[in-house]
């Protein structure tokens, strides 16, 4: 048996001071079972489980002895689209820090551990925004609960101080250095350095990228940066040559569908997002439908939202096969939401 539960039994049998007579006794079963057992002759029966595992004072993990590849799995499994109970989070947390004295599995225990924090970061955040909101029906003009709310909630605010980029700008710039065959990481670099103004860096940036690969994200960010330095015309020429070019790529037209909805150039970014939709092969992402959910409702199409929503609901069961869990009851009840707002209007 691949856990070896024989050995695990006796094991901690023997550290809890039983003999195997003690045991069966407490169990209603034969010494003779628990023999079997030890020596992998027979395994308990499911229903006895629990209270065994009780007597000895373990948990089911350590009876089965779990590989940390079971471990791992089930982490990830965890992480996918789940509340986190504090529980589940303290046993992931235990587990992954053993993984992570290993060095085979290191580098994806720090992966997970990363994720398992920022998940739980993301739920005390949606706590905090929902307690600020509260506070503010008992104190409206309460400053601290509007301080509360919009950092929960990562509003924008306009202190430079607080918003700058520069540590993840530093990070970033030596790590192109450290992989400068890595495009990907020239991505997260111009990002920030856009977002902060920083325009001439950007391009020296941009340009490094194009050398290592030229890809549509050369024409979108080139637009980006033309944007950022008000040059609207520039930056649409850049977009429309980037689906031109690309014009294959569902990536390229929802790209720029992001630009026109930043723009709150609502209908042209339907239109762009609808064509990406089209050309996206399974198994696809629900961004698109995401977006277009969105834009419906700030457009007041509760029909139009519904419809986008509900689009979102069916790829994930059919090409994630994602059939339950935290994100699709949100999605739900944000089509009954929006079903009544139908019925309202």
């Amino acid at each position: 048996m691949e856990h070896q539960i024989g050995k695990q039994i006796r094991t901690f049998r023997l550290r809890s001071n039983l003999t195997q007579e003690k045991l069966a006794e407490k169990l209603n079963v034969t010494a003779q079972t628990i023999s079997k057992w030890e020596n992998s002759l027979s395994y308990p029966d499911i229903m006895l489980l629990p209270e065994l595992t009780a007597i000895l004072g373990i948990t089911m993990d350590e009876l089965f002895e779990s590989s940390m590849e079971t471990h791992l799995r089930r982490i990830e499994q965890m992480l996918c689209g789940c509340r986190i109970s504090d529980e589940d989070f303290a046993y992931a947390e235990n587990q992954l820090k053993k993984g992570c004295l290993d060095m085979e599995t290191r580098g994806r225990c720090l992966t997970l551990l990363a994720d398992l924090y920022n998940e739980k970061a993301q739920g005390l955040l949606k706590q905090s925004a929902e307690y600020a909101k509260q506070a503010l029906e008992i104190e409206p003009e309460k400053k601290a609960n509007h301080s509360i709310l919009n950092m929960a909630s990562k509003a924008n605010v306009w202190d430079w101080c607080c918003t700058n980029h520069n540590e993840i700008i530093d990070y970033y710039k030596r790590f192109v250095k450290e992989h400068p065959t890595y495009r990907s990481g020239y991505l997260w670099l111009l990002d920030n350095l856009i977002a902060d103004g920083r325009l001439k860096e950007a391009e020296e940036a941009l340009e490094a990228m194009k050398a290592v690969e030229e890809t549509y994200h050369y024409l979108l960010y080139k637009g980006w940066i033309a944007q950022a330095g008000g040059d609207h015309p520039a930056a649409e020429a850049c977009w429309d040559q980037m689906v031109e070019t690309f014009r294959d790529s569902w990536f390229a037209w929802s790209s720029r569908a992001d630009a026109y909805a930043k723009r709150a150039d609502y209908d042209r970014a339907i239109e762009n997002y609808k064509k990406a939709i089209e050309l996206e092969q399974a198994p696809r992402y629900t961004d698109n439908y995401e977006s277009i959910g969105q834009i419906c409702v700030l457009k007041g199409d509760w029909a139009g939202a519904v419809d986008a929503y509900e689009h979102v609901i069916e790829i994930l069961r059919s090409d994630w096969n994602q059939k339950e869990g935290d994100y699709i009851t949100g999605i739900q009840q944000k089509i009954s939401q929006l079903k009544l707002r139908m019925k309202e209007a």
